[in-house]
C-alpha cells in the first residue's frame, strides 16, 4: 500500500517533502565516517589489523543506519517502511556493540573475553528472534505514515541503556587505571567515543519516545565529532601508524561537506556557485595531499636513512673495537717471537719447542692478514677508487683448484678431508673479475673450514669435535641451465635461524660463530654477496646447527657487463 501524506522519491531516497536538514545531517556524516573508516583500515599495520577492522565495521553500520532512515523519512511505500522499521533498531544496537567492542580492543590492544563477547551475542541474538514478529511491530499507522512498535521496544530500551553503563563504567574504570603517559590518550578517545554514543543512541531514543523524529538528524553529527578526535588522536599519537591519513581525510570531508549542499539548495545560481566551489576545492586539495605526501616520504626517507646511519656508525664503532684487540694479539706474539730471536733465546730451545713457537707466528700473521684484508676490502669508506678493474675470462674449475690446493695444508692440520668435486663434463668458461671471485671462495671455504671442529685442538679453536663423524668440507661445481652452480658444504656448528637473516649484512657473525671463534671481522660474507650479486649472481645457504651448513653460489655463464666491485664494496 501507499501512504499519501509526502510524494514517492525520486531513486528511493530523493524527495523534496521531507526537512532539508536531513540530507545534510545523514549523507555527509554517514560518508565521512565510511570514509576515514576505510582509510584505517587499508593503512593500519598488521598487529592493529583488528582494531582497524572494527572501526570499519562501525563506519559500515553506521553508513547502513542513516541510508536506512533516508528511507523512513522519503518512502510512501508501507512494505518497504516497515522492512525497514522492523530492521533499523537492530542496526543500532549492533553499532552500539560494535563500538564498544572497538573500543575494549583499541585500549587494551587485545581481543575481548569471550564472556563479554559471548553475553552481547545472547543479547542480541534474544532480539533478532522477534524481528519477524508482532512483538517487534505491531501495526502501521496510514495517517501519519509510520509502523507501530511493539513491546520489543522495551528491549530495545533496556539495551542502549545497558550498553551506554557499559561503555560508561569501563571507559571510567580505564581512565583511572592507566599511566600518565596514556592518559590523555585515553581521555580524548573516551570522551569521542562517549559524544558519539551519547548522540546518536540519545537523540534516537528521546525520539522514540516522544514522536520527534526530527531530533534524531541532529544526533548523527556525533559521529564526524568522534572521526574528529579520532584524526586528531592519529595525528598528535601516531595512534594506527596511518600517514598522510589527517590531510587525505581532511581535503576529502570539506569536499564532502561542500558537495552535500547541493541536496538542500534550491537556488540555481547557488548550485553554479557550489559547483564551482567543489571544483576548485577538489583541486586544491589534490595538490596539498600531493604536496603533503612528498613532504612525508621525504621526512620518511631521512629518518630510515638516519636510522639505518646510526646502526652502522656503532657497528663499524664495534667493528674498530674488535679489530683493534685482534690486530694487537697477532702483533703481540710476534713481537715477543722476534725479540726471542734476537736474544738468542730460541736458539737454545729443543726443537719441538721451537716448532711451536714458529706455529704460532704463522698463525698469528695469518690472522693478521685476514684482518687486514677485511678492513682494506670493506671499511674504507673515503677511499675514491675511480679506475675500472679489467673484465677477463675466469676458469672457475682452475680457480677452485688454486683456492683449495691454498688450504689444503690447515685442512691437513685440523684433519679435516677437504675435497674438491669437478664433473667430467666441461664447465663453460665466465666473464668477470677473476681476483673478486676466488676472493669469494677463500671467504667461503676459510669459514667451512673455520667452523667446522675437528679431532684436533689447535690454539685459536674453542671447541673439538667429539664423537660425530669426520670433519669433511666438500667443494662441488657444476652445470645447471644457464648458470654454474657452486656448492661449499661442511658437517660444522652451523647457522641459528634467528642469525640467518642478518648474516650477509656488514659486521653481522651468527652467535655460536662468535663463541667458537672471537676473532672475526663479520665482513666477509658481506663481501661475497657483493660480488656475486654484482656478476648478476646469486648466493644463499642451508643449515642446521650442529648438523653443518651448504652455501651455494650461481653465477650466470653470459652476464652483462661487470660494474667496479671495489666502489661497491667500499660504499
Amino acid at each position: 500500500m501507499i501512504c499519501t501524506d509526502i510524494q514517492p522519491p525520486f531513486l528511493l531516497i530523493f524527495s523534496n517533502d521531507i526537512p532539508q536538514l536531513l540530507y545534510f545531517s545523514h549523507i555527509p556524516t554517514a560518508l565521512i565516517a565510511l570514509i576515514l573508516g576505510g582509510f584505517v583500515y587499508k593503512n593500519v599495520r598488521k598487529k592493529e589489523k583488528f582494531s582497524g577492522l572494527l572501526l570499519f565495521l562501525v563506519s559500515i553500520s553506521f553508513f547502513i543506519w542513516s541510508m536506512l532512515d533516508v528511507i523512513l523519512w522519503t518512502n510512501v511505500n508501507t512494505d518497504k517502511i516497515s522492512f525497514v522499521w522492523s530492521l533499523i533498531n537492530f542496526i543500532e544496537l549492533f553499532i552500539a556493540s560494535l563500538t564498544i567492542y572497538f573500543s575494549y580492543v583499541f585500549l587494551e590492544k587485545k581481543d575481548a573475553p569471550f564472556k563479554y563477547k559471548a553475553l552481547f551475542i545472547g543479547l542480541l541474538s534474544v532480539f533478532v528472534l522477534f524481528i519477524p514478529t508482532k512483538y517487534n511491530l505491531s501495526s502501521f499507522n496510514f495517517y501519519i505514515c509510520e509502523s507501530k512498535n511493539g513491546p520489543l521496544i522495551n528491549y530495545y530500551y533496556f539495551l542502549e541503556a545497558f550498553s551506554f553503563l557499559w561503555l560508561s563504567i569501563y571507559l571510567l574504570r580505564k581512565n583511572l587505571s592507566v599511566n600518565k603517559n596514556e592518559r590523555r590518550l585515553t581521555l580524548l578517545f573516551s570522551l569521542g567515543v562517549i559524544f558519539f554514543l551519547f548522540c546518536f543512541s540519545g537523540t534516537n531514543f528521546f525520539g522514540d519516545v516522544n514522536k520527534q523524529w526530527e531530533i534524531t538528524q541532529y544526533g548523527l553529527f556525533g559521529m564526524p565529532v568522534f572521526m574528529g578526535f579520532l584524526a586528531y588522536l592519529i595525528i598528535e599519537y601516531r595512534i594506527f601508524n596511518i600517514k598522510l591519513l589527517a590531510a587525505q581525510a581532511l581535503v576529502l570531508s570539506i569536499i564532502i561537506l561542500i558537495g552535500s549542499q547541493l541536496f538542500f539548495i534550491q537556488n540555481v545560481t547557488n548550485r553554479i556557485t557550489t559547483v564551482v566551489t567543489l571544483i576548485l576545492v577538489s583541486l586544491f586539495g589534490w595538490w596539498l595531499v600531493k604536496s603533503v605526501e612528498k613532504e612525508h616520504k621525504q621526512k620518511e626517507e631521512l629518518k630510515l636513512a638516519n636510522i639505518e646511519l646510526k646502526k652502522l656508525d656503532q657497528a663499524k664503532s664495534d667493528f674498530i673495537n674488535i679489530a683493534s684487540h685482534q690486530l694487537r694479539t697477532p702483533v703481540t706474539v710476534i713481537q715477543g717471537v722476534a725479540s726471542m730471536l734476537l736474544d738468542g733465546d730460541i736458539d737454545k730451545m729443543p726443537k719441538e719447542e721451537k716448532q711451536k713457537f714458529y706455529e704460532s707466528v704463522w698463525i698469528k700473521s695469518k690472522k693478521l692478514q685476514t684482518i687486514i684484508n677485511d678492513i682494506l676490502n670493506a671499511t674504507k669508506i673515503d677511499n675514491k677508487v675511480s679506475e675500472m678493474d679489467m673484465i677477463e675470462d675466469v676458469d672457475l674449475c682452475e680457480s677452485l683448484r688454486k683456492v683449495v690446493g691454498d688450504f689444503a695444508y690447515e685442512a691437513k692440520e685440523r684433519e679435516i678431508d677437504l675435497v674438491l668435486d669437478i664433473p667430467k663434463t666441461s664447465i663453460p668458461i665466465i666473464s668477470g673479475q677473476k681476483k673478486y671471485l676466488e676472493e669469494v671462495f677463500v671467504n667461503l671455504i676459510n669459514n667451512a673450514i673455520k667452523y667446522t671442529p675437528s679431532s684436533v685442538m689447535t690454539s685459536d679453536v674453542r671447541r673439538v669435535r667429539g664423537n660425530r663423524s669426520k670433519a669433511k668440507v666438500i667443494v662441488k661445481i657444476r652445470k645447471d641451465d644457464e648458470n654454474i652452480i657452486i656448492e661449499i658444504k661442511d658437517n660444522g656448528i652451523g647457522i641459528p635461524e634467528k642469525n640467518a637473516n642478518n648474516l650477509f649484512k656488514k659486521f653481522s657473525r651468527a652467535d655460536n660463530a662468535v663463541k667458537m671463534y672471537t676473532d672475526g671481522s663479520g665482513l666477509g660474507l658481506y663481501i661475497v654477496k657483493e660480488v656475486i650479486e654484482d656478476h648478476g649472481g646469486r648466493v644463499w645457504f642451508e643449515s642446521k646447527v650442529d648438523k653443518g651448513t651448504t652455501f651455494f653460489v650461481k653465477l650466470p655463464i653470459k652476464t652483462n657487463k661487470v660494474s667496479n666491485i671495489k666502489k661497491r664494496i667500499l660504499k
